[in-house]
């Protein structure tokens, strides 16, 4: 037992920030489980699909953080592991843009009740991204230093609002680059060329509170950080 502990002391605040994205997707699956049975029907079934893709940004920053800490890993690995977080990075984020779906009223269900829903799914996608962010961030930190780290939380935070924009109101997704990159490379490079004033607008404002939102975040976390050998000092 004292193994298992010595083992799991490094990691530990990791481990309960697992725990706690477990615990609020499953929450938000539960909801969703008691809106079925309410309603006797699938609306919103979608939002299971978008907080499984939520998910997978955070598995693959763990990934590249594992390849990092093995430098003869780390010219080939990371940039690899990078692209693809960044390719599906956006989904996490994303489910906050289906609280326009609550312009469409479903029958037999209270409103507030879908709000909840949505937004418990939304907080969940949002959190699953900061933390597949900060793994990143840190990542690039110790490569090139703080401030290239910051550099590419602000491009980040650009690309992702592209990429849900693109989700969005284009209807694309990760797997396109996949099955058609070179057909989706084109109509990108037009709709660049040839941008919306929705797309400058929608673009501009969520990268604006995503970036907001997480450098709120992780101030928090520094000011945990500063109190805590305060709080030590001051114990007899």
């Amino acid at each position: 037992m004292k193994k298992l502990y010595e083992h799991v002391q490094p990691v530990k605040f990791r481990l309960t920030v697992f725990a706690l994205l477990c615990g609020a997707t499953l929450l938000s699956l539960l909801l969703f489980r008691v809106r079925t049975l309410l309603s006797d029907s699938l609306d919103y079934v979608f939002l299971v699909g978008n907080i499984f893709l939520a998910w997978i940004p955070l598995g693959l920053a763990h990934t590249a953080t594992a390849f990092a800490w093995k430098r003869r890993y780390i010219m080939w690995s990371v940039p690899i592991s990078t692209a693809l977080w960044l390719l599906f990075f956006p989904n996490a984020p994303y489910i906050l843009t289906d609280l326009q779906h609550l312009g469409h009223p479903k029958p037999g269900i209270p409103v507030w009740f879908d709000v909840l829903l949505i937004i418990w799914f939304a907080w969940t996608g949002l959190l699953l991204g900061m933390v597949s962010l900060f793994l990143m961030q840190d990542i690039v930190r110790r490569e090139f230093g703080g401030i290239v780290g910051w550099v590419f939380v602000f491009a980040v935070g650009f690309l992702g609002s592209l990429g849900i924009y693109i989700g969005r109101f284009l209807r694309w997704n990760s797997w396109d680059m996949f099955f058609n990159p070179l057909g989706r490379l084109t109509e990108l490079l037009y709709y660049a060329a040839h941008p919306s004033m929705q797309s400058i607008i929608f673009i501009g404002v969520f990268s604006t509170f995503f970036i907001f939102f997480y450098v709120t975040i992780y101030a928090f976390g520094l000011l945990l950080h500063e109190q805590a050998p305060k709080t030590s000092q001051e114990t007899p």
